[in-house]
């Protein structure tokens, strides 16, 4: 697939709108399921008719470009000449700019305006402050403790009143959400509790806890290959009727489940 790192604010869902606000999925892990993330939300944006502008900045693998190439902005973060698509991008009619972008984008995110250490992006926050935009940072987190680490490690570079933060705890591997995310709740050792700061932090500032639901692995293997939305699965004539179902139940269970932060999504 061909790059498109020129923004245009053409390209977006012409669909109703409200406060303008820039999403951006983020982790310090990758294959976390950001991209599963942001595919939903494209289509929860559509079915709602938010006015919506959606980018995939992850330009070695576009994962979210190829299901949604006919109206996906394609660019790659880390490439110098392309890593400014994202604050660019505000620039857009559009009501809510949401971007996928790759593991560990903060640095990249710093060298936008700022120094390029991660560990300040004030010149960014900045620009979206002059222009009228709120920013949510949408922590994506897995099982594993890298990802449950980076919300303070986000959240310490982008620390102020103007970013809202949800947490999304993905669900695919998992039944029991306490038992299964040991570093992002914390568990207790002898009288000590260890981990679970970075969940303690983004409640303290306001932020949602949301889930992410599961969907089974077969399934999902064959809506990846032939490159689905989730919305067009429900008569798709190359799936069974248990798969579109699966798929179809998958999608409902998202909408329910981030209904708790729909206003910090732009819904």
């Amino acid at each position: 697939m061909k790059r498109r790192s020129r923004f245009n604010e053409q390209e977006c869902f012409d669909m109703g709108g409200r406060t303008k606000r820039l999403v951006l999925v983020v982790s310090g892990k990758g294959g976390v399921g950001k991209t599963t993330f942001a595919r939903l939300m494209t289509d929860v944006y559509r079915e709602r008719n938010t006015k919506a502008a959606i980018f995939d900045a992850d330009g070695q693998i576009g994962g979210l470009a190829r299901v949604y190439h006919d109206v996906v902005q394609f660019y790659d973060l880390r490439q110098d000449a392309e890593r400014v698509t994202l604050l660019n991008s505000i620039a857009s009619a559009a009501d809510v700019i949401l971007h996928d972008l790759p593991g560990g984008s903060r640095f990249e995110i710093s060298k936008i305006v700022d120094n390029g250490d991660g560990e300040r992006v004030d010149g960014f926050l900045a620009a979206l402050d002059e222009n009228d935009v709120r920013l949510t940072l949408v922590h994506v987190i897995d099982n594993e403790i890298e990802s449950a680490q980076s919300v303070s490690q986000y959240m310490s570079a982008f620390w102020t009143d103007s970013v809202d933060h949800v947490a999304v705890l993905n669900m695919r591997e998992s039944r029991d959400l306490k038992a299964d995310f040991p570093y992002w709740f914390g568990y207790t050792s002898g009288s000590e509790r260890r981990y679970g700061k970075g969940r303690d932090r983004l409640l303290a500032a306001g932020g949602i806890e949301v889930s992410m639901p599961g969907i089974q692995v077969g399934a999902r293997a064959k809506l990846n290959a032939l490159n689905l939305k989730f919305s067009d699965c429900a008569r798709h004539p190359e799936l069974t009727i248990t798969e579109r179902t699966i798929a179809s139940q998958f999608l409902r269970e998202f909408r329910k489940a981030i209904e708790p932060a729909s206003g910090f999504l732009g819904l």
